[in-house]
């Protein structure tokens, strides 16, 4: 007979509150000085102030989106006559902003880790959208030379710092001459991202073939500059005229890394050294890459350099990165599985990181947004002690979701934005995030931001039903609030109506008891969707998906309303049924790559890192590792995660 479960914790405060003050008056809450986490008992993960920074970062993404939208200048943004929409204005900025922070980072080892000024805004967007990605961020950090230096108390720890320091006063006041003279000390290019957008007009990049380095044009009128979606160029050297694409830079980086030996955790391919339960498993990693190379790969005789052996895998694989993946395929279990897709989401480009940067930025624009929305980033709006109790229900509900992916290591758990907002300022403060979850949660957690819509819906609905069961409380109250008051002061009105029940008044994980009949609750609970991608080519099948969860939330309402209850708000649609837009595009497909599409075919074969084209693990289908079962979570997939937000 199976041992019964344990009790859930109680996420109450030690003591009740007093309701006996004025409906304005602040819930009088005693804030935890632990949560049950698992079966630890941690002081809070994260702090009110550090919620406080990071809104007040997020706030000035959002200003510096509004402030490129609007010049829609061709000398911002480059951008050939006649292209005026503001959101491709942004998506080549932000292009830039990438450029910018992979000089950065290029630049760091030179400096020998001493950097310990923040950089321009447009750089932190895209450190802030990397950190956003923890698992590959924490890979790519121990895997990538001149990454290693995120990782220094000098560099990596400058902005961790910044959220208990004056990172709002940074933000809100001109760059000191600390910062000005730092950055372009290490960079070489102008502070000012407006500056620097004007002098980057082109990128060096090295022949896949020949090796000869050549200066590729960011943008340009036909569309095929190397931020634009049809990037090509020709080598210009006469013997060689190869067709230079963002697949074949791809390819080139992907044979480096297959055919080093001598760069200690910088020989492993992206994607199999970091593990839910181990960070850097360079057993695994060394297994799952001689698996891949098998006998037809195996490095030449005539190869004794690492060139020499790339320029092999190159030419074995002619030249396509879709024929030298069948060839790697071909040594693993199962053919890649799912672990394939994983490795191949990381090579998509030429850049130094695993994570494309320009869409990972994008896709976060959506929480930004959502958080300017709801006024959270707006300049002392949590000041007052009564609005400052919304961000530490906040805290007590993210410890509470930490709670929860602990005791269902298997499940996909969907965030909530205020849960959203807590676990990613977790995320910004990288070696605290890492060793806190292997420590309370039993694993890595990682978070994926690109998840079909359908599967992101289904997850959330599961989200649901498991914390009311854990918790006897509902996960979420859709309901958006009412101008003209605080959101203290809405909180306080609630706990004020729950008088008659004051035991569930006096929950962290509900205010009041009468919040699910309040049409006024904050909006923090809605899902955050940032991450939901629409599958484009399954259109059919995603739009029929759509017509029934919209049938089912129809249903449920009209149901809690025969019971006399409060339906959601409908001046918003359901969770996840508006995924994060593309910015642009003339053809239709998934989102993948720089926030561009790709067509269902490569998708499917999972270079475009979406779920729909089976690029993440954890559906248990096997992951193609010598060592793994099927059961999957330890291929360093998404199968580890227990959550997406």
């Amino acid at each position: 007979m199976p041992m019964a479960a344990p009790p859930p914790p109680s996420y109450t405060s030690p003591d009740p509150p007093s309701i006996d003050a004025a409906p304005e008056a602040p819930p009088a809450y005693a804030f935890p000085t632990a949560f049950p986490v698992g079966r630890a008992r941690p002081a809070p993960l994260v702090r009110t102030a550090q919620l406080k920074t990071h809104l007040a970062l997020l706030h000035a993404f959002a200003d510096l989106k509004r402030t490129v939208e609007l010049k829609r200048t061709v000398e911002a943004a480059r951008l050939p006559p006649g292209n005026t929409e503001p959101e491709r204005h942004w998506a080549l900025f932000v292009g830039l902003a990438v450029e910018r922070f992979e000089r950065w980072c290029n630049a760091l080892p030179m400096r020998g880790g001493g950097a310990a000024a923040l950089p321009p805004v447009d750089v932190l967007m895209v450190w802030h959208a990397y950190l956003l990605n923890p698992g590959w961020y924490s890979e790519d950090c121990r895997r990538i030379a001149v990454l290693n230096a995120l990782q220094s108390d000098g560099v990596g720890g400058v902005l961790a710092a910044s959220l208990d320091g004056d990172l709002g006063a940074q933000l809100a006041s001109a760059p000191s001459k600390q910062r000005v003279d730092e950055w372009v000390e290490t960079t070489h290019t102008p502070f000012d991202p407006f500056e620097a957008a004007a002098q980057l007009t082109s990128r060096e990049i090295a022949c896949p073939k020949c090796r000869a380095v050549l200066s590729a044009p960011y943008i340009n009128e036909a569309g095929t500059g190397y931020l634009q979606q049809r990037f090509a160029i020709r080598c210009p050297h006469q013997k060689c005229g190869f067709a230079i694409t963002r697949d074949t830079l791809a390819l080139r980086k992907l044979a480096a890394d297959l055919a080093s030996e001598h760069r200690g955790l910088g020989e492993y391919i992206a994607g199999t050294l970091h593990t839910p339960t181990d960070v850097a498993d360079a057993v695994r990693a060394r297994t799952i890459k001689t698996a891949m190379l098998g006998d037809a790969l195996k490095r030449p005789a005539t190869a004794t350099a690492d060139a020499e052996y790339a320029d092999f895998l190159v030419r074995t694989g002619d030249y396509k990165l879709d024929k030298l993946r069948e060839l790697l395929c071909e040594g693993m279990r199962g053919k890649g599985g799912r672990l394939i897709g994983r490795i191949m989401s990381a090579y998509v480009d030429d850049r130094i990181f695993s994570v494309e940067l320009v869409g990972a930025v994008l896709r976060q624009g959506s929480f930004v947004q959502k958080m300017y929305d709801l006024q959270w980033t707006q300049p002392g709006f949590f000041d007052s002690a009564e609005d400052e109790v919304a961000l530490q229900h906040a805290i007590a509900r993210y410890h509470a979701f930490l709670d929860l992916m602990s005791s269902s290591p298997a499940s996909f758990f969907v965030p909530t934005l205020d849960i959203d907002l807590a676990w990613h300022t977790h995320q910004l403060m990288a070696f605290n995030y890492s060793k806190d979850t292997l420590k309370y949660v039993g694993r890595f957690v990682d978070h994926d931001d690109k998840v079909d819509e359908s599967k992101l819906a289904s997850a959330f609905d599961i989200t649901c039903r498991a914390w009311t069961d854990r918790y006897s409380v509902r996960y979420t109250h859709c309901g958006c609030p009412l101008p003209g008051t605080t959101i203290g002061q809405r909180l306080a009105r609630l706990v004020a109506r729950g008088r008659a029940r004051r035991a569930e008044s006096n929950s962290y994980l509900a205010p009041s008891a009468s919040a699910d009949a309040d049409p006024s609750l904050r909006a923090a609970t809605h899902p955050s969707d940032h991450n939901a991608v629409f599958a484009f080519h399954h259109k059919a099948a995603s739009e029929d998906a759509r017509r029934r969860r919209r049938a089912k939330v129809a249903k449920r309402a009209r149901r809690e309303e025969r019971w006399g209850g409060v339906s959601a708000d409908t001046g918003h649609d359901a969770a996840f049924l508006t995924p994060v837009p593309m910015y642009y595009s003339p053809v239709q497909g998934c989102a993948a790559y720089v926030g561009n599409v790709v067509d269902g075919a490569r998708c499917a074969a999972g270079a475009g890192a979406c779920n729909a084209g089976g690029a993440a693990c954890g559906s248990g289908g096997g992951c193609g590792d010598a060592g793994c079962s099927g059961g999957c979570g330890g291929c360093g997939g998404c199968g580890g995660c227990g959550g997406c937000g």
